[in-house]
């Protein structure tokens, strides 16, 4: 039985967003997470092997430590870090760019009404501005939360959705910035508690991802403690590095699903729907009761 289309934009409750959230990703996860896996796994696998083998370095240098009572790192090479971060923020934004345009165009055009091709030339007409407004907000954030803790925390909720609202509304930075303090007002509270409830469900799931890294350097810390001799391997280290990294990154798509609909929920009841938005809204409504 084919599953009906979803009206994004729609006013939704906390436990509706959440809902209509994991209805999105069940029924769109297999075009949405190939298309996101086909795009990062090149970046996220290079920027896991380099983790896996500083890591090995660092590991070793800290188990020979504990054989000589001794333990100590290895200081932090600064290159490779900011090589990973690099590839992580280029990876970042590939997901985020992908899942948003592919949800402004299920929100426009409708399910099965657009391609792979679309949403990627899209993202690639959006590509360095979504750099750009990542760097900003993270800029902005940054001082926020160093100088000012708790207007970081507010400023944190409605600029969450600043990546959704560029891509569905294509206004200018500006614009944006004051649309995503507009929908937030009256509904920063439950905007937050959808956000911490996204982040709790994402870190709880990445937890599954990391487990073998960290069984595997629990075993050869007791190992090296019991008087063993530290052996690294680098192969099953790569391994469950890169499990690790991909299957944490594809858990960002809940993430941003869940913001985005978020989002949708906060502008179905604003007035800045446009004509063409409510009358698509209609008829997808009659094509779901029919």
């Amino acid at each position: 039985m084919e599953q009906q289309e979803l009206i994004l934009r729609e006013r939704r409750d906390f436990s509706d967003v959440l809902n209509a959230s994991f209805r999105f990703i069940r029924q769109e996860f297999k075009p949405l997470f190939s298309m996101v896996f086909l795009y990062t796994i090149v970046p996220l696998v290079g920027s896991s092997l380099m983790a896996a083998f500083h890591s090995v370095d660092v590991w070793q240098v800290y188990f020979q430590g504990l054989l000589n009572n001794t333990p100590d790192l290895e200081a932090p090479n600064f290159w490779i870090y900011g090589l990973m971060m690099l590839i992580g923020l280029i990876s970042n934004v590939l997901i985020v760019g992908i899942t948003y345009e592919y949800m402004a165009m299920y929100h426009k055009y409708g399910r099965g009404n657009f391609s792979n091709a679309d949403v990627i030339k899209a993202l690639g007409k959006d590509f360095f501005p979504i750099i750009g407004y990542n760097i900003i907000v993270g800029i902005v954030l940054l001082f926020a939360f160093l100088f000012f803790i708790i207007p970081g925390i507010y400023m944190a909720v409605p600029l969450s959705m600043i990546i959704i609202v560029k891509t569905v509304e294509r206004n200018g930075f500006s614009v944006n910035w004051g649309r995503c303090f507009k929908l937030i007002n009256n509904n920063w509270w439950i905007t937050f508690g959808i956000i911490i409830v996204a982040y709790i469900i994402v870190s709880m799931a990445s937890m599954v991802f990391g487990m073998p890294a960290v069984v595997y350097g629990i075993v050869q810390g007791v190992t090296t403690a019991q008087g063993g001799a530290p052996e690294i391997n680098h192969i099953s280290l790569s391994i469950f590095s890169i499990i690790s990294t991909v299957g944490t990154y594809m858990l960002y798509i809940v993430l941003y699903t869940i913001i985005g609909f978020q989002y949708f929920s906060l502008s179905a009841t604003d007035g800045s729907q446009s004509i063409m938005d409510k009358i698509n809204q209609i008829g997808q409504s009659e094509e779901n009761q029919a």
